[in-house]
């Protein structure tokens, strides 16, 4: 497991300038707006991207060959792309929380509550897309990844000019509090899901 996952961060190396930049950028840009939520949101984005972009270059060299040939049980495959987006959501969580605590007077509580929220949107897309990925592959996979993405987006900005009033404060206080259990438990369901899909997979 540790192997496959040195293995993924190898192949990611070469990308790792272009996620400095990246941050860097959102950084500068969310300090000098003063909206730090945005920085925080973006770089949950970029970590979501982090096992679709492993799994790119697998597909694009062919790996799963190879590593079918090893010792190793295709569970233990599936599960190190989850491992490894849920290492880098939890980075992009720290360096939020911390951000926020230097150049922000948010509340403690507040500001746990808003990482908290956006970590757990982040396990719930990387839920519905890495199943999608491996069952379409990486570039036929691509369309239904952004629908993912975008829908809930799209649904937002069409409320309001459909006539459907916004839910109340108690009722989105709610469903945040109970958010980061949903996104447990959408996180296990999905890794059962493309487990399944892995190991009737044919290379």
């Amino acid at each position: 497991m540790i192997g496959l996952i040195i293995k993924d961060l190898i192949n990611l190396k070469k990308l790792s300038k272009i996620y400095l930049l990246i941050l860097l950028f959102y950084f500068i840009v969310s300090i000098a707006g003063g909206n730090q939520d945005m920085f925080g949101g973006m770089i949950v984005m970029l970590a979501v991207m982090i096992p679709i972009t492993a799994l790119s270059y697998d597909e694009k060299n062919k790996w799963d060959r190879y590593a079918l040939t090893m010792p190793l049980m295709r569970g233990t495959i599936v599960l190190s792309k989850y491992i490894l987006g849920l290492i880098f959501l939890i980075a992009a969580f720290t360096l939020a929380f911390i951000t926020n605590i230097i150049f922000t007077e948010i509340i403690l509580y507040e500001n746990l509550m808003i990482n908290l929220t956006t970590f757990s949107v982040g396990i719930i897309m990387i839920s519905f897309i890495l199943p999608i990925i491996l069952k379409f592959g990486v570039e036929k996979g691509r369309i239904l990844m952004m629908i993912v993405i975008f829908t809930p987006v799209a649904i937002i900005v069409m409320l309001p000019k459909l006539g459907i009033p916004a839910p109340e404060q108690e009722t989105i206080e709610m469903f945040l509090k109970y958010l980061p259990v949903a996104a447990i438990i959408t996180y296990v369901l999905s890794i059962l899901v493309s487990v399944s899909i892995y190991k009737k997979k044919e290379f």
